[in-house]
C-alpha cells in the first residue's frame, strides 16, 4: 500500500452534505474522538482504543479521521478510516461515532463522509462491519444506501467475553450519490 495521503490537491479536504459537514482530523481532535467513543454502553457498540492506539492511527499514512458538525456547530461525530488504498476491499468505515444519537445526524455525517471519500480518494468501494444487535446504526447504514453484503459469526469478542456476529455492509462507487 501506498503511503502517500491519497487527497487530490484539488479539495480542501472537506465536505458537507445536507446538515453535516467533515473535515480532516488533527492532533488536537483526539480528546475528543477519545471522550465520543466512550459514552455510555458504547463499548457494546463501536469499540474504544486506548488514547496511544488512537495518536499512532492518526499519524498513520493510509488512515483518516474526520470530524463531524453540523455547519457552524462543535463537533459532534467522527469516522475513522482505514485503510484508505487498498484497492480490493476499498476504505473502511473503522469506527463511526455520533455525540447525540437518534436526532438523525448520522445520516448526515455518513453522507459528507461518503462525499468527502469519493471526491478525495480512488477507493471503489466503501465497506464496515456493525454488530447484528446494533439495530440503530444498521438502520442508519441502510438510509444512506449501505447494503449487507454477508455475516462474519462470532468474529468480535465482547467487553465480557461473549461473542457477537457482525454484519459486512457496503456502498460501490457506482451507487454514489443515490437516485
Amino acid at each position: 500500500m501506498s503511503s502517500a495521503r491519497p487527497e487530490s490537491s484539488r479539495v480542501s479536504g472537506s465536505s458537507a452534505a445536507p446538515g453535516a459537514v467533515v473535515r480532516v482530523a488533527e492532533p488536537a481532535d483526539l480528546d475528543f474522538v477519545y471522550e465520543a467513543e466512550r459514552q455510555a454502553g458504547y463499548e457494546w457498540l463501536v469499540g474504544q482504543w486506548p488514547r496511544d492506539e488512537h495518536v499512532a492511527a492518526l499519524a498513520h499514512a493510509d488512515t483518516r479521521y474526520l470530524i463531524a458538525s453540523r455547519p457552524g456547530g462543535a463537533p459532534a461525530g467522527f469516522v475513522i478510516l482505514q485503510p484508505l488504498s487498498d484497492v480490493h476491499e476499498g476504505t473502511k468505515l473503522k469506527r463511526v461515532v455520533v455525540v447525540e444519537p437518534d436526532q438523525g445526524f448520522g445520516q448526515a455525517m455518513l453522507r459528507a463522509t461518503f462525499d468527502w471519500v469519493f471526491d478525495n480518494t480512488p477507493s471503489a468501494r466503501l465497506w464496515l462491519d456493525v454488530f447484528t444487535h446494533n439495530d440503530r446504526a444498521r438502520h442508519a447504514y441502510r438510509r444512506v444506501g449501505m447494503r449487507e453484503d454477508g455475516l462474519l459469526r462470532q468474529s468480535y469478542r465482547m467487553p465480557d467475553g461473549s461473542r457477537a456476529d457482525r454484519v459486512i455492509m457496503s456502498l460501490l462507487r457506482s451507487e454514489w450519490p443515490p437516485p
